[in-house]
């Protein structure tokens, strides 16, 4: 093992241990110490070093600790030091780190914590460095209390804590208290704390059982730190156990703690033992907090019970907790992912009216909800509530709102919003042309989708797969195989992969042109670049085959799924069983409808028309009329074609019984 250096300072909780258990003699502290018996070379300052020069102080000063050396006396170090503070601008803190080293390697502790309250007192920030070499002098001086301290302030401002070696710091716990002050419910709570922070939650376990082997009663919030810690982890099942032990030692857990499993359990969707946590807490006489009911609305929503979610906001205010922002976001969404829209807008007014200012993570939702459903006057009305509340829509809103008038070919409407957005200084990001693009191309627009493309580029954006995927498939819709070709070649050129979208759009393109030997090439070029074909790629191929009047080779491709581990779903078996009744083929439509139903994939409306307008055609009509019942008993409904054969068998063999409920 190397000899601990000068610029990786010892591990904060190992110096807290040492300093705790107060071991000068200890065998597991000294090999550590006598591996620090090395000579240091020692420099003085030179006669001719000019003070009032920072550069050559600076200099010296460098040259005297990069060397691992010291300075001749404290006195030097001080001076240099002072030499420094007068500087403007002041040297790096590394630079200052650099000379604390120096002093601490003279043993001159008190020394070195006195430059840093210098540092502080010119305003100075504390760093990771100046704090760790605090607390090892504190350690050092045997002042464990101001050590702590420095510990806390460390945790406080969020900076690492190097543990150092497991099996070392376990033989410091061993030893701890035997010879030196007993440590008491606050030094653990303190250390476990910063053990656990680092991510070492099992060496804290250890101090836990180790003190309470030695008669230290814990309390509360230092089980709770370990607990917390565990539930971030996800380990629930030994957080759960500790919560136990702690209970039949007669610790009663706090709110902190109970919140901390409660969360945890909403997280993995454990409502039930999540529930069964709240009921002990209120038992137990500790009331629950927004924390707590924000944690379980949450959970009950995202299982889609949003009227639990509502009954249990209800007994919240009912206890006077008012709900916050975050609880009422979460009833929201919840309320709008099962379609209850109506139901998410007076909530949204109740929030209001409680005087509980809404979000725009809230609003997002709301407008997010109501464009899905192609809601957009309602829609509309939310941004203007949005905006008559001073809440400003971001890049999420100006965009969920542009997706909805494109959805329904509002192209001129979803402009507008993209220069209102513009104006009020939001930027367009990828996503925003993403929508543009997919808006024109629906529109079979493909000259505007093809300018947005091109001022997306202008703007510095770089278009993603998406983007592309978006272009191809258009192009492809309106014919341009050509185009849709150079744009796979400009992925290549941007180093995006096309994936099974861009080539199954490409191969659409190519069988919708009939184009079929191209097609079972791509088929290959696939395959070769380690693209496997799905079945969504087997069923495109398979379908531009049987417009095409292949169908034995339809077939072929058909048979040979299963070989190729793919299972045939029922688009798969609609597209072979059209294909056979065009064929004149029915007979072998409906056994594969049979084969299709034995393998357990339910024939859809889809199937059932297809198969029965076959049979029909062909004057199968008793086997037409039996299957026209099983489509009805499932809840399928003849579409046109079928209808006017239907009729037909109708006006010749009368109507059976079922004849209502077609």
């Amino acid at each position: 093992m190397k000899p601990t250096s000068l610029r990786r300072p010892a591990s904060s909780i190992f110096l807290l241990l040492h300093a705790i258990s107060s071991q000068p003699s200890s065998p597991s502290i000294l090999p550590l110490s006598s591996r620090r018996r090395r000579r240091r070379r020692r420099f003085s300052s030179t006669p001719n070093l000019n003070l009032d020069d920072p550069s050559e102080v600076l200099s010296h000063a460098r040259k005297i600790c990069r060397n691992g050396g010291v300075f001749s006396s404290v006195g030097d170090a001080q001076r240099c030091f002072g030499a420094l503070m007068k500087t403007d601008p002041l040297p790096s803190p590394r630079d200052f780190s650099l000379l604390l080293g120096a002093v601490v390697r003279m043993k001159h502790y008190s020394t070195a914590i006195r430059l840093i309250e210098q540092l502080r007192s010119l305003g100075v920030e504390d760093n990771h460095i100046w704090l760790n070499i605090s607390l090892n002098c504190f350690c050092r001086l045997q002042r464990v209390d101001l050590g702590l301290s420095i510990l806390g302030r460390i945790l406080k401002l969020g900076f690492p804590i190097d543990v150092g070696k497991t099996d070392q710091a376990l033989r410091f716990l061993d030893d701890m208290g035997r010879n030196g002050p007993e440590p008491d419910e606050t030094t653990y709570a303190i250390i476990a704390k910063g053990l656990c922070r680092v991510g070492n939650t099992r060496l804290a376990i250890e101090l836990l059982r180790d003190w309470e082997e030695r008669g230290c009663r814990l309390n509360s919030f230092a089980y709770g730190i370990i607990i917390d810690s565990l539930c971030k982890k996800g380990f629930i099942t030994e957080a759960l156990r500790l919560h136990g032990i702690m209970s039949k030692k007669g610790v009663e857990p706090d709110v902190v703690t109970y919140n901390s499993l409660i969360h945890s359990m909403c997280d993995v969707g454990q409502m039930e033992g999540a529930l069964v946590l709240l009921k002990q807490m209120t038992s137990g006489g500790i009331q629950p907090s927004i924390f707590t009911y924000s944690s379980l609305v949450h959970c009950l929503c995202n299982r889609g019970q949003w009227k639990d979610a509502m009954v249990l906001l209800e007994k919240m205010m009912n206890a006077g907790i008012e709900p916050d922002v975050v609880t009422y976001t979460s009833v929201i969404q919840g309320v709008c992912n099962s379609g209850h829209l109506e139901e998410a807008r007076r909530l949204l007014s109740r929030m209001v009216q409680s005087r509980v200012m809404p979000d725009v993570l809230t609003f997002g939702i709301l407008v997010d909800a109501h464009c899905k459903e192609g809601l957009l006057v309602e829609a509309e009305a939310v941004v203007d509530q949005m905006i008559q509340l001073g809440k400003v829509p971001d890049i999420f809103i100006y965009s969920t709102l542009m997706n909805g008038y494109c959805l329904q070919n509002r192209m001129k409407d979803a402009m507008e919003v993209l220069n209102l957005m513009v104006e009020r200084g939001c930027s367009p990001t990828v996503v925003t042309y993403n929508t543009l693009i997919n808006g024109y191309c629906k529109a079979k627009r493909m000259d505007k989708s093809k300018m947005f493309f091109q001022e997306m580029l202008q703007r510095g954006l770089i278009p993603d797969v998406i983007t592309y995927n978006t272009l191809v498939d258009g192009f492809c819709k309106v014919g341009n195989l050509e185009a849709a070709a150079e744009l796979i070649n400009e992925m290549h050129s941007r180093d995006l992969s096309p994936n099974h979208y861009t080539l199954g759009a490409f191969l659409n393109g190519l069988c919708k042109a009939q184009q079929i030997d191209k097609a079972m090439i791509l088929l290959q070029k696939m395959e070769d670049s380690k693209i496997i074909p799905n079945i969504v790629t087997y069923s495109i191929l398979i379908n531009g085959m049987c417009n095409a009047g292949k169908l034995d080779d339809a077939i072929g491709l058909f048979d040979c799924l299963h070989a190729r581990g793919l299972q045939p779903n029922v688009w798969t078996y609609s597209i072979v069983m059209r294909g056979l009744c065009k064929g004149g083929r029915t007979e072998e439509a409906y056994q594969l409808l049979k084969e299709m139903q034995g393998n357990g994939c339910l024939p859809d409306g889809v199937a059932y028309n297809t198969i029965i307008q076959g049979l029909l055609r062909d004057n199968e009509n008793t086997r037409a009329a039996q299957l026209v019942g099983e489509m009805v008993e499932r809840g399928f409904s003849a579409d046109l074609a079928t209808m006017e054969l239907w009729v037909k068998f109708l006006l010749t063999n009368g109507a059976p019984s079922f004849l209502h409920c077609v």
